[in-house]
């Protein structure tokens, strides 16, 4: 059964960007997904020590807990052991919340050490007040393309409440956010077992490239 975890990235847990996140991971379910969903506001998640810019060596898995108290060693486990991850986050002046930026910086040290991410499937959610969703989310998409990460098809879905005050009433928001977990679970499935990190040595003979 495919697994999908679900990261609240704002302070509150009922607010629209949790309700967003729900809507997600109930299309999920209804799609034959097991989901879970963490608030990254219940963790204790201090900021990134910048171990890689010292000695990129140190920045892992391993050496980036600090201690019993950093909850990023637990939390990077399961976002390890899930087949799909939905991010989930409101937006403060245009960019993501300082609790998704300090996951992001954390997860360096899954990057760092062989593109531990590589090829897992996700999708992205927003909740603003007024524009800047999409600004938001395209600093997210740049970064985890880099990781390595895939987005599922139609895997974006965002609220603006000035323009729908009620969640509810955001039809278009909440069938993004259906159709982004549905998609996300279907995209899980096909791409389980496939390996995405490695480099080839070289290009192979007979190529394109070869040939030219």
């Amino acid at each position: 059964m495919v697994r999908v975890l679900g990261i609240n990235a704002s302070t509150r847990t009922h607010g629209r960007t949790a309700r967003l996140l729900e809507e997600t991971l109930a299309a999920a379910r209804a799609a034959g997904a097991r989901s879970e969903r963490v608030d990254l506001v219940r963790l204790n998640i201090p900021y990134c020590a910048a171990n890689y810019s010292e000695d990129p060596d140190a920045c892992g898995p391993e050496t980036c807990v600090r201690g019993e108290f950093d909850d990023w060693g637990r939390l990077s486990q399961r976002m390890l052991e899930a087949d799909a991850l939905v991010f989930a986050t409101p937006v403060y002046w245009f960019a993501p919340s300082a609790r998704m930026k300090t996951l992001v910086e954390r997860m360096t040290s899954l990057e760092n050490k062989g593109l531990l991410l590589a090829g897992k499937p996700y999708a992205l959610l927003a909740a603003a007040e007024e524009d800047g969703a999409s600004q938001a989310m395209a600093q997210l998409l740049v970064t985890f393309g880099f990781m390595g990460m895939v987005l599922a098809p139609l895997g974006l879905a965002y609220h603006h409440s000035r323009q729908h005050p009620d969640l509810e009433q955001d039809e278009d928001a909440l069938s993004d956010a259906r159709r982004a977990g549905k998609n996300l679970v279907e995209l899980a499935r096909r791409l389980a077992g496939v390996s995405w990190a490695a480099v080839p040595s070289k290009t192979p003979p007979g190529s394109q490239a070869d040939a030219s």
